[in-house]
């Protein structure tokens, strides 16, 4: 039986053999640090319930965000050595864990942050953002988890986070990346890229023949840090771009980048 074309590109694609990854970096682990202001602790009233007993401290730490497995609508991630404090009266305490967290969505981009958290050695509590729109472009993560959904009696975790190398941690300025969630998509996908430093950069959509299809960024000034532009699955022309595979070029005075992206409808 005959394939369609574009079908049997994305058969191709998604039947690459796992020892030669397109982009093998996306399994490390990212290592983050969270900014305090405005990351923070609360316990109290919340909701319905609102009262006047209501706690907010500082929250500090860092964690890891390693990529673990991509379908046609979510990227999802690993969070990893999770170290936080909250600072005390007397003695800070100490949070510990590891959770998940996805980005994607078919008709609007979504987030979701899970934390299995252990304060002081105590046993893990389950935190939970639920699924809403992000508020910050990825890889910076901004986001409240809670137990409870935020009613009544809760304590909610906000995370305000960046890769250490953007919040100022690392060393060494990263060299130029680019991501793509979700990838396969259907409806849009949301392309992110960091910046080592400020300068130019032109960011494209481009056939397997190499024709540029759809101009996202043209040569634009970008200050240093993360970026993002959606890609709405159009060509230049607002025409729906047929299913198969495409390349997501960006170009800065760095260096070159490429990913590969699949829409499936």
């Amino acid at each position: 039986m005959k394939l369609p074309g574009a079908l049997a590109s994305i058969i191709v694609f998604v039947s690459l053999p796992a020892a030669t990854p397109a982009h093998p970096q996306a399994s490390d682990p990212v290592p983050y640090a969270l900014a305090s202001p405005p990351s923070q602790f609360e316990w109290g009233c919340f909701g319905p319930c609102a009262c006047p007993v209501l706690v907010r401290s500082p929250l500090t730490g860092t964690f890891a965000l390693r990529q673990s497995q991509v379908d046609p609508l979510y990227t999802y991630y690993d969070v990893l050595d999770v170290r936080l404090q909250v600072p005390d009266a007397t003695q800070p305490v100490a949070i510990t864990g590891s959770g998940t967290y996805r980005r994607g969505g078919e008709f609007a981009l979504m987030e979701q942050l899970t934390l299995d958290l252990s304060f002081n050695g105590g046993p893990l509590q389950h935190f939970d953002s639920g699924l809403n729109p992000p508020t910050a472009p990825f890889p910076e993560i901004h986001t409240r988890a809670s137990l409870h959904g935020e009613a009544c009696h809760d304590s909610v975790v906000e995370v305000d986070a960046k890769p250490s190398s953007v919040a100022g941690v690392g060393d060494r300025p990263q060299a130029a990346s680019l991501t793509a969630a979700p990838n396969p998509f259907t409806g849009a996908t949301e392309i992110g890229f960091v910046m080592p430093r400020a300068g130019t950069a032109d960011l494209g959509i481009y056939d397997l023949a190499g024709r540029r299809v759809r101009s996202l960024i043209g040569h634009e000034w970008l200050g240093s840090g993360a970026h993002t532009r959606a890609w709405d699955g159009q060509l230049d022309g607002r025409v729906a771009a047929p299913p198969g595979l495409y390349l997501v070029r960006l170009d800065t005075p760095m260096k070159r980048v490429t990913r590969t992206v699949a829409k499936v409808r």
